[in-house]
């Protein structure tokens, strides 16, 4: 907090200057050292996304949206499931009922999209990690409502490759394990989301990674592929290029 208050964040205008127009995603985004021992941070303003996003852009309807940037990640970290530690958060408001809000995780400088290793030898064995910590995730009660590629980073390390996780912020936090039908629907929107961005026709193998050595698991998961395929198929006729 002192690094905070001392690089100017207390208010937007500390935040503002900061953030690069050219940067892309969901808005602009800026790095900051807090401090000469301090974590660097990524900084960002809060906008909202899906249909919402161009009528309310950078404004919340009350707080609690904006609260779950911390509250989300911090019981997903406390549950074991790797995802950026959030460092600060600032939230102003107004115009009346509404607020706005400006961010700062941890900066992972040494992680890349996962879609960057697909097509690589290195491919199935990053696929595999991913898929065991997706069902860690949902193992750990923490249900993410858009599980898609662009969530997923993968970092080097000792034992090879690690995978974080990103945009927790408005996960549901469950008190156990997701039930199959709440799996099976984050898994179908990763595949539709991949399928999306590289063409592939094919996830198979995803699912008997994420199965793992559960047989009935993966029992249930293929029984269902065939509608899957049918969605994805559908969705497929609406994506452009």
């Amino acid at each position: 907090m002192p690094a905070a208050l001392a690089a100017g964040l207390a208010g937007a205008d500390g935040w503002e200057p900061r953030l690069d127009r050219s940067s892309g995603g969901r808005g602009p985004t800026g790095l900051l050292e807090l401090g000469t021992s301090g974590p660097r941070a990524r900084l960002k303003r809060l906008r909202r996304g899906g249909l919402a996003g161009p009528i309310w852009r950078d404004r919340f309807l009350g707080r609690s949206r904006i609260l779950s940037n911390l509250t989300g990640p911090l019981e997903a970290r406390r549950r074991g499931i790797p995802t950026p530690e959030p460092l600060l958060l600032l939230a102003i408001p107004g115009p009346p009922g509404l607020w706005r809000g400006w961010l700062a995780t941890e900066d992972l400088p040494d992680a890349v999209p996962l879609e960057r290793w697909l097509g690589t030898p290195e491919e199935p064995a990053i696929v595999r990690e991913a898929m065991r910590i997706v069902r860690r995730m949902h193992d750990a009660g923490i249900e993410h409502r858009d599980l898609n590629l662009g969530n997923l980073l993968v970092r080097p390390s000792s034992g090879g490759h690690d995978v974080v996780i990103l945009d927790l912020d408005d996960a549901r936090i469950h008190a156990g394990a997701l039930g199959f039908a709440a799996r099976r629907r984050a898994l179908c929107r990763l595949e539709r989301s991949t399928a999306k961005r590289t063409g592939r026709p094919s996830f198979d193998g995803w699912y008997v990674a994420y199965a793992a050595d559960d047989l009935e698991l993966a029992a249930r998961l293929a029984s269902g592929r065939v509608i899957d395929r049918m969605w994805i198929a559908v969705h497929r006729l609406t994506w452009k290029g």
